[in-house]
């Protein structure tokens, strides 16, 4: 299970109370399935304390950082959610949407069989601080090695978005056709040199060594951003303390799963300050979400649930408001409504659940009961 290293400072400005009764916090924890592995000496400042807790959903990648943890904290506490489907979260797009970019992204056909999905967002109009940054890295690395199984499926890029030349093009090459400076290294490697010699190439070469073309990302000058998912570059790829525009980048084979982590570490960086500036991408191929869509794009459909399952699930008779104040606690929007089932033929009372931007666990009217 994931364990994440949680500032305490952080933490308390995110869930809007400060933590000093170890049990009060063990307590708060129960809702999103997680433990308190860890609780610093009192002699230490917020600043320098750091909690460790231990997740025990594996369903919840949304929860596997500083951020997701509080938010759910923070909702649960107060008892609802936000009056709306998009909650907090005003810069998601959806299929009906269009809407204008001053930041694009080009996936060419060359990637198709390669690594074929790509989105991004940029986070702006907040200075990074030294704790801020080792826990954006620290859900960056959670999400990718869990939810992405070691970036196969997932993977993710931060770049200093100021040095970047717009649009961003994402295509594949020869690996020994392109050359760059990769992090932690101070010579030029070629993409097949980067497998072979820098410690990351060594540790996900088994991603890429065997196809003929590999992923490589680059600004409208060709200066490269990365070569995903294995390294980015010493240049553009440094995210530093003090920067305070950030190009987050996330490359995989499986689109929702993509499309997923985007929402979480944009809602993650959305609750920490920051400005989410959305990002359009075109596609010279076919999606399952069509050419051209703007990231983050909230892609989830509502659920609904009648009141004989609940009854049914839970053993008791809740009534539908009972049901979406529950929800609601959960921050999951649900109005009453009367629907079916898969494939039951009558119409039942029930309720409609909008997952949030940041879950894509909602399968079936059994999720919305648990």
């Amino acid at each position: 299970m994931p364990k994440i290293d949680v500032n305490e400072k952080i933490f308390s400005s995110l869930t809007l109370r400060n933590w000093k009764i170890k049990n009060e916090l063990e307590e708060a924890l129960i809702p999103a399935k997680a433990e308190l592995d860890y609780w610093p000496e009192s002699a230490l400042s917020d600043e320098e304390r750091e909690l460790k807790i231990e997740l025990n959903d594996t369903n919840r990648p949304d929860l596997w950082g500083t951020a997701g943890v509080a938010r759910l904290i923070r909702t649960y506490l107060a008892g609802k959610a936000p009056d709306h489907h998009y909650g907090d979260y005003p810069f998601f797009s959806s299929p009906s949407d269009v809407k204008g970019t001053k930041y694009k992204v080009i996936a060419e056909k060359s990637v198709i069989k390669v690594r074929p999905f790509i989105t991004g967002f940029v986070a702006s109009g907040k200075e990074i601080s030294d704790p801020l940054l080792r826990d954006m890295i620290q859900t960056q690395e959670k999400l990718i090695w869990n939810y992405g199984r070691k970036r196969r499926t997932v993977s993710m890029g931060l770049y200093r978005s100021a040095k970047i030349q717009w649009p961003i093009i994402y295509k594949a090459v020869d690996p020994d056709s392109a050359s760059f400076i990769p992090l932690q290294w101070e010579t030029e490697l070629s993409l097949r040199e980067i497998l072979k010699q820098h410690p990351k190439g060594k540790e996900f070469a088994f991603i890429q060594e065997h196809e003929k073309l590999h992923p490589l990302l680059l600004d409208s000058t060709g200066a490269i951003l990365s070569y995903p998912p294995i390294i980015n570059s010493a240049d553009l790829g440094a995210v530093q303390v003090g920067d305070t525009d950030i190009f987050i980048e996330l490359t995989g084979t499986d689109l929702p799963s993509v499309l997923l982590t985007a929402s979480i570490m944009a809602c993650d960086l959305y609750d920490q300050g920051f400005t989410i500036e959305p990002v359009e991408v075109e596609y010279e191929y076919d999606t399952s979400f069509g050419k051209t869509f703007v990231c983050p794009y909230y892609f989830q459909p509502p659920v609904f649930c009648s009141m004989q399952r609940v009854e049914k699930f839970l053993g008791e008779k809740l009534s539908a408001a009972e049901c979406i104040q529950a929800l609601g606690r959960m921050n999951i929007q649900a109005e009453a409504a009367k629907g079916r089932e898969g494939k039951q033929a009558a119409e039942t009372e029930g309720v409609i659940a909008y997952p949030p931007e940041y879950r894509n666990d909602f399968l079936h009217a059994a999720d919305v009961t648990e």
